[in-house]
């Protein structure tokens, strides 16, 4: 079947022993770690249960069972989630975590919710030990790197970072707090989930049924003599205004932030009820962000892109860009991995100045532009040519015209 992942399929049917959905969900958490994954999805259609991984942003088939499977799977998964098992008509979420054959130990997220042919379960593999990360590794540029370290520099303000669910907007805010993690520093964190531990910082999880929600909890933190906090998501007019306040007393606050753009975030901000000359005056730093497939290095091959091409990319006629082939090391893919896209917008005077002139978008992207910011698809389109992805992916994943 085109897009399936090439394994042989386990001997499995629903009149085995109990342990068969023990035994199936083993194998399949096992070839999802092999294989990277970051999503498994088990889906229930009117006649078979599809399994698929999410590889590289990408969702691939990895078995296809009998449908009499079905609710063996989901009550074994259940119960490793501590979830209701009689509950079948609303949505859940829970977590659990299992022995690798390592000796380690890894994390997993679950969340339901009812289809019309019964439940579907994801499972988000979740990475345990995250004190490697690095800003030097999440994928900037030279010059993007330079600027986001003279933003983490600073003692404080409001460093947001936007873009769509999995542009790996937690990756980078931990990355980050690997970076100011200090022994001198205090270090707080309000997250929905904790995804990860980060040694040395403190972190707390939302529970909005004992109102311990993201306002709730960014409140108390204003009391406890923080030097940076991590924000998990600015969601609401409180929380967003919570955390300008917070940038303004002393703070160095990171926070994430659903927007399209680094300039789109200030105009979401305002729809959160900020006042814009707090937004103005709080604000010292935005990256937009979005993740593209990584080309195999070892099958990519370089050619010269056609004169459109290279018009529409700013191309010399000496540029070169890689092609994605395919060969045993990638699965016959062309790609393995991911790499990160960034446009990294510093809040200089001179662009506090064109915001309270109240020019237009793309004036403000002007502004950007003469204090060094390099948009979303510049930044895609150097990284093409550098060898670590296609211009097809770049293409696929940001809009030219932002």
């Amino acid at each position: 079947m085109k897009g399936a992942i090439n394994q042989p399929a386990p001997a499995l049917s629903a009149a085995e022993p109990e342990n068969t959905a023990q035994t199936l969900i083993d194998q399949c958490l096992d070839a999802a770690n092999q294989l990277r994954a970051s999503d498994v999805h088990i889906e229930p259609l009117r006649e078979k249960l599809v399994v698929r991984f999410r590889l590289d942003g990408a969702l691939k088939i990895w078995k296809e069972l009998p449908i009499d499977l079905h609710p063996q799977v989901l009550a074994r998964l259940k119960v490793l989630a501590r979830l209701d098992i009689s509950e079948k008509r609303r949505a859940q979420d829970g977590r659990f975590s299992q022995a690798t054959k390592s000796g380690g130990v890894r994390d997993y997220r679950i969340a339901t919710a009812p289809m019309l042919d019964g439940e579907k379960a994801v499972v988000r593999i979740m990475h345990r030990d995250l004190s490697e990360l690095s800003i030097k590794t999440v994928g900037y540029s030279e010059p993007n790197l330079k600027t986001y370290q003279e933003l983490l520099a600073k003692s404080h303000g409001l460093i947001l970072h936007c873009g769509p669910t999995g542009s790996g907007k937690t990756t980078a805010l931990y990355a980050a707090i690997n970076h100011l993690s200090k022994s001198w520093c205090n270090i707080q964190t309000i997250e929905d989930p904790v995804e990860g531990r980060l040694p040395g910082v403190n972190q707390a999880q939302v529970n909005p049924e004992i109102g311990q929600t993201f306002a709730a909890i960014l409140r108390s933190y204003l009391r406890q003599d923080c030097d940076v906090i991590l924000v998990g998501e600015l969601r609401d007019p409180e929380t967003a205004q919570l955390a300008v306040q917070a940038a303004h007393t002393g703070h160095l606050v990171l926070a994430t932030l659903h927007a399209n753009t680094a300039i789109g975030a200030l105009a979401r901000l305002t729809d959160l009820a900020v006042p814009p000359f707090f937004v103005t005056s709080s604000v010292i730093g935005i990256v937009a962000q979005r993740l593209v497939r990584r080309i195999c290095k070892a099958c990519r091959r370089p050619y010269h892109p056609s004169d459109e091409m290279r018009q529409q990319c700013n191309l010399s006629p000496q540029h070169q860009l890689f092609q994605a082939v395919g060969c045993g090391q990638c699965g016959k893919v062309g790609y393995r991995g991911r790499v990160g896209l960034q446009e990294v917008l510093a809040v200089t005077t001179q662009f506090r100045d064109a915001l309270h002139a109240g020019v237009s978008e793309s004036e403000l992207y002007a502004v950007a532009a003469q204090t060094g910011m390099v948009n979303l698809f510049t930044d895609g389109v150097a990284k093409s040519v550098a060898g670590f992805t296609t211009i097809e992916e770049v293409y696929k994943t940001v809009v030219v015209d932002s």
